[in-house]
């Protein structure tokens, strides 16, 4: 029989056994490690310090080098459409404002010589309507897509002178066949250079020299902005280098005393290089751009009085002192004579250009006392006679002086120019050799010394 004091179970055991059978010992539990994450570990040690720094240091001289790059390649962009577009724009309107002069007061002085027009003077006529054409053709190439107002001066200005050259043409015909209604015509024609074709060409010339103005202004300031971020490369370098020579006992760092060496090089070579640059665009604006501005306003004001000068002849009442003559003369006095004003123009070029000026007044006062004495004829023929000591003959040689003079001042400018944009030349692509050639120092200098925890 089945034991029945052995195999009874009290409803306590039963109760228990089964809790017990899942109870630890505290002695037994362990305190689990709470892991960190790999790279903060490193991030916190001085290997992980140290290739941080370098990263740091690489951007540095990088940006440093990217800066500078950029700054110096946006002058010279600028710098590359001066000379390419902008000058000679400027250089192609006021050759076209003395072309259209020229032929204006050609056409006129044929009229006041009467009888058969000469070879010579249609030829001069002829000579520079195609003068102007091809100034208007090279300042149509020299325009971008962008400048607005320069392309739409210079469509009415074509326009406008297809017109006036047929107004000339019908004048002639006109005055060929003895019809008393050419001077009509080409006092219509003349009205017409005067009033609008010649105002858009001096517009067109205040334009482009007021933005070769502009662009030397800039130019001859020194790029503050590579300056700065170059040395600022330098300063971290620097501390760096102290920085890592303490940590790793030693007094030189190589690799970083030689990337804070190329970034001293770029900033020296950025200032030397700037100074000589902004110099040498300082001298385009002193020496060229302003003198040469002062001399075309010369040869404007000049052209201007010889159409007051021409014109006036074929006006009843012509009085030779009037206003417009005055004025216009008045104003090129004050560029030519260094004594006449603060504003003049004192150098060897127009030297010439103000002897010629004398011998042209000294023939309009010459056409006063004709005119005074009511000798139109003799008048006409001190006008626009052969003569040497007439006025055609003498104005001529005062164009032709400021013409030379213009020659002369622009070659000047042009020189200045070139040699302001050859100083920064290699700027752009060295300024990033060296920042690399930094960067690539920074690495061999800290590399060694991480090295040395593993």
């Amino acid at each position: 029989m089945f034991d029945q004091d052995r195999g009874t179970i009290s409803s306590e055991e039963r109760d228990a056994s089964p809790a017990d059978e899942h109870l630890l010992k505290e002695s037994l539990l362990v305190e689990p490690e709470i892991r960190r994450r790999p790279w903060r570990e490193f991030l916190e040690s001085t290997p992980g310090r140290l290739s941080v720094l370098a990263v740091v240091l690489v951007a540095v001289a990088l940006t440093a080098g990217v800066v500078t790059s950029a700054v110096i390649g946006a002058r010279q962009q600028r710098m590359e459409t001066l000379r390419a577009h902008t000058e000679p724009l400027a250089d192609a309107a006021q050759n076209l404002f003395s072309s259209l002069s020229i032929a204006d007061a050609v056409a006129t002085s044929s009229f006041i010589a009467g009888a058969i027009e000469p070879l010579a003077v249609r030829d001069r006529y002829n000579q520079a309507i195609g003068d102007a054409s091809n100034a208007l053709v090279t300042a149509s190439y020299g325009v971008t897509s962008g400048d607005v107002d320069s392309l739409r001066l210079l469509t009415e200005m074509s326009r406008h002178l297809a017109v006036y050259t047929d107004l000339v043409a019908t004048a002639r015909s006109n005055d060929s066949a003895g019809n008393p209604v050419g001077v009509a015509y080409l006092g219509t024609a003349s009205a017409l250079m005067q009033d609008t074709i010649l105002p858009l060409a001096e517009r067109l010339y205040n334009d482009q020299a007021g933005a070769v103005a502009d662009t030397q202004s800039h130019t001859a300031r020194l790029p503050v902005t590579a300056i700065v971020v170059a040395s600022a490369g330098v300063v971290v370098l620097t501390v760096a280098h102290v920085y890592v020579a303490h940590r790793s006992r030693r007094r030189v760092n190589p690799g970083l005393a030689c990337a804070t060496v190329l970034l001293v090089a770029l900033v020296v070579w950025i200032v030397v290089a700037g100074l000589l640059s902004t110099s040498a665009s300082e001298r385009a604006r002193i020496d060229g751009a302003e003198p040469l501005a002062a001399v075309t306003k010369a040869r404007i004001f000049a052209q201007q009085a010889r159409a007051d000068e021409t014109l006036g002849l074929l006006r009843p009442g012509f009085d030779p002192t009037g206003s417009d003559y005055t004025r216009h003369t008045d104003a090129l006095t004050a560029i030519l004579n260094s004594d006449a004003s603060p504003d003049a123009v004192d150098v060897p070029a127009i030297n010439d250009a103000s002897a010629a000026f004398e011998g042209w007044r000294s023939a309009h006062r010459e056409l006063q006392r004709k005119l005074a004495d009511g000798d139109y004829q003799g008048a006409a023929d001190v006008a626009v006679g052969p003569g040497s000591t007439a006025s055609t003959a003498q104005f001529r040689a005062l164009d032709e002086s400021l013409e030379d003079a213009i020659i002369a001042l622009r070659a000047d400018e042009l020189d200045a120019m070139r040699e302001s944009y050859r100083r920064m030349a290699a700027l752009t692509v060295g300024a990033v050799v060296l920042a690399v050639s930094a960067a690539l120092a920074v690495i061999a200098g800290i590399e060694p010394r991480v090295s040395e925890y593993h």
